[in-house]
């Protein structure tokens, strides 16, 4: 470890004992249990999820994130995916009790001229689509590192950086968030305050 991250670790160690926390992982909320609970008995992955919808509609996908329904029980995986020829933002739904891929909503990436994503972030957006970026592939990856429940994933760009932040809960209920750059695949752990 170099001087410069030991002494980032110091201060963050610093900061949290002055606080009175610990650097121990959250443990997940009682509805993120009952999540993990309900995916255990139906035995469906969020890349299980993401193929079946990627199946009907291919294309980058923005954000999946796994849902509890408010009416009933049944578990629900919402997820947004570009339709680049259409210029379109797709909502869709996957409900890995029945298999069933839902079209939710479409909203047009331009909006009274404005458009919804700057220059860069759709130059990342196009790239992924000509370069067959495989998000099923990636959180395979990540799981491999990080085992756990993949909770959400989005695609966010800062500094420059394009990356996708997921955010998983391990066996024992505790968060994990991981940044993903989209160019390179590196991975790197952060601190999940959400």
């Amino acid at each position: 470890m170099n001087a410069l991250m030991k002494k980032v670790g110091v201060i963050v160690l610093s900061v949290s004992t002055a606080l009175g926390g610990s650097l121990m992982p959250m443990a997940a909320s009682a509805d993120e249990g009952v999540k993990m609970l309900k995916l255990k008995q139906l035995n469906v992955s969020t890349s299980e999820a993401l193929a079946a919808i990627q199946a009907k509609y291919p294309g980058p996908v923005n954000e999946i994130e796994l849902e509890l329904e408010h009416k009933g029980d049944r578990i629900v995986y919402e997820a947004e995916v570009f339709d680049l020829k259409n210029e379109k933002l797709l909502e869709v739904a996957y409900y890995p009790q029945t298999s069933q891929v839902e079209l939710v909503e479409t909203e047009n990436l331009t909006v009274l001229g404005f458009d919804r994503f700057d220059e860069d972030e759709m130059a990342v957006i196009k790239k992924m689509a000509a370069d067959d970026f495989s998000l099923s592939g990636q959180i395979a990856k990540v799981k491999a590192t990080y085992p756990g429940l993949v909770k959400e994933v989005e695609l966010e760009r800062k500094k420059g950086v394009s990356f996708y932040k997921i955010k998983l809960l391990n066996a024992g209920g505790e968060r994990q968030k991981v940044i993903l750059d989209v160019a390179s695949g590196e991975m790197i752990p952060v601190m999940d305050h959400d």
